[in-house]
């Protein structure tokens, strides 16, 4: 032995000797500048192949004295052979040098090696003197050096990069043992691992993890903290931009039948994030990473869920799902931008933290699209909803639509919004009573739809013009309202009026009358024209306008 710290185990032909030289010299003096690590790691591994265990316990005390501490390798390999070779009485000492290791700078979960020397088994093999009567009877098992094992191994994984051994540790894990805040543990050790960043900056990590974990196993302890798990690192990825990652763990969490959003996640606030919150969350990456068919079927897939007695959520939650649907129906097709809309929070589930009366603007903008690019069809079904859920219709685009109805021979479908519009009470101005032989209607009507209006009367009254001889004094009136809205329309509407009349097949005939006290114009419906119609439309008219 030399006064500068270095030790010469040359000659030595026994491994005890090396053992006990080490020991000795390093408890009395710091290792010195010739300290050789590559030596130190020689003489333990030496030591543990020739199952010299206690001297391997010696040298280390001594070694971590100084804070001088083996590879994971080194530690794995200890491990091992103490749970193969069923050394249950050396456990509590292996542990107590696996905390002081840790505290020496090999970097450890310490939170889940805590969490494995509290447990019962371990409490009763390091102390039995110290647990309950109760605890005294459970036979010792070597639950806890397998768990402590697999602290060791999860890190040595994360170091090597070793997805997949992870996996097959966490699910050994999750097999062997059902304390759940252990495994929770466990569980957030991991996620920060599979966090890291991965030599393979394209890869991620957490796939190649829940391939393993998922493969073969049905285990729904498995599966829920597997779950967890991947719901953290998907709250992660989202709160830092990562998009494309974040939505290859949901995707990965799909493909392993794992219903994330009614999981909690593993750190801090995570526990407070609502289902709807999550589902979100999941939307937008698959929003921001480019796949709005993703988006869609996500949100599908979740039946837009918003908000229920066992998952309640907040305004704040609301707010986001609302940003989100309005960013993602500005980019999706015209069918399907009216399905995200209509799915707006407050409009499938009325609740008193939505005014519904702000989507307002954004169906009217969709409406417009529509009928600028003739996807009439959609257009209707849009105005149909619109008018169901007490949103406020643009009377010009309503107008518009009804015109290109007409123009593309859609009768069918203009005749059944005009009519959802007189039930909603959108058109309050019409007024046409059954018997009573006069048709009210606002100057402000176009030209479609005044003929709509004018089929409609003759129909409720058809029992009445029906009989009518061709000399009857009788005469149906319609009577053009005026509004205040505009001067120039109600001068227009007379002219729009005679035009209607010409829409029908066969054509009806309208005659300017006058103007009555109260400035609206007057006109009369030939009862002659009238009752042609309805002989050539009955059948049908019949069941559109029922009396």
């Amino acid at each position: 032995m030399a006064s500068s710290g270095c030790l010469n185990f040359h000659g030595v032909s026994s491994h005890a000797a090396p053992g006990a030289v080490f020991a000795g010299y390093y408890h009395n003096n710091p290792p010195g500048v010739y300290f050789s690590m590559p030596m130190f790691l020689s003489l333990i591994w030496s030591l543990l192949k020739a199952g010299m265990i206690s001297d391997v316990f010696s040298v280390l005390r001594v070694s971590l004295a100084h804070k001088i501490v083996p590879d994971y390798e080194f530690l794995l390999a200890l491990f091992n052979y103490v749970r193969e070779k069923g050394l249950m009485g050396l456990v509590p000492e292996l542990m107590q040098l696996t905390f002081m290791m840790a505290n020496s700078g090999l970097v450890l979960s310490l939170d889940c090696l805590d969490c494995v020397k509290n447990t019962p088994e371990v409490q009763q093999t390091i102390c039995p003197k110290s647990v309950s009567s109760k605890l005294s009877t459970i036979t010792p098992v070597p639950e806890y050096p397998n768990l402590a094992h697999a602290v060791v191994e999860i890190e040595l994984c994360s170091k090597q990069e070793d997805w997949r051994q992870m996996g097959e540790v966490f699910r050994s894990i999750c097999q062997s043992n059902q304390r759940t805040n252990l495994v929770e543990q466990i569980s957030g050790r991991i996620a920060i691992a599979l966090l890291s960043e991965s030599k393979d900056k394209l890869s991620l990590p957490f796939a190649t993890f829940a391939e393993t974990v998922c493969q073969d196993d049905e285990d729904s302890l498995v599966r829920v903290f597997l779950g967890r798990i991947g719901l953290s690192l998907m709250l992660r990825y989202h709160k830092t931009h990562q998009w494309y990652k974040g939505r290859r763990v949901v995707e990965v969490l799909c493909i392993s039948k794992v219903d994330y959003s009614t999981l909690k996640g593993l750190f801090g606030n995570e526990d407070n994030a609502s289902r709807c919150f999550l589902i979100t969350v999941a939307t937008e990456l698959f929003l921001f990473s480019g796949s709005l068919e993703g988006a869609l079927n996500m949100l599908r897939e979740n039946k837009w869920f918003l908000s229920s007695v066992s998952w309640p959520c907040n305004p704040d939650d609301l707010e986001s799902r609302a940003r989100v649907l309005t960013r993602l129906a500005e980019k999706t097709s015209h069918r399907d931008t009216l399905e995200v809309l209509c799915n707006l929070p407050g409009l499938q589930e009325p609740t008193d933290l939505v005014d519904v009366s702000r989507y307002g603007p954004l169906f009217n903008a969709h409406l417009q699209i529509c009928v600028d690019r003739q996807t009439l069809p959609v257009a209707s079904d849009s105005v149909d909803f619109m008018l169901s859920k007490k949103l406020a219709v643009d009377q010009a685009i309503l107008k518009m639509l009804f015109h290109k109805l007409a123009k593309q021979n859609l009768w069918l479908r203009a005749r059944e919004v005009f009519r959802h519009c007189l039930s909603t009470g959108y058109y309050k101005g019409v007024s046409a009573p059954p018997g009573f032989m006069t048709l009210i209607v606002p100057c402000g009507l176009g030209e479609v739809e005044l003929a709509l209006a004018i089929e409609m009367f003759i129909t409720v009254n058809a029992t009445v013009i029906l009989p009518l001889s061709e000399t009857t004094p009788c005469c149906l009136m319609i009577t053009l309202k005026r509004t205040l809205r505009c001067e120039r329309e109600y001068l227009s509407a007379g002219s729009r009026l005679l035009s209607a009349a010409s829409i029908p097949q066969p054509k009806l005939i309208i005659h300017y009358k006058a103007v009555n006290s109260s400035q609206e114009q007057l006109f009369t419906l030939d009862v002659a024209s009238a009752r042609s119609w309805l002989r050539h439309n009955h059948l049908w008219a019949n069941e559109v306008w029922p009396r």
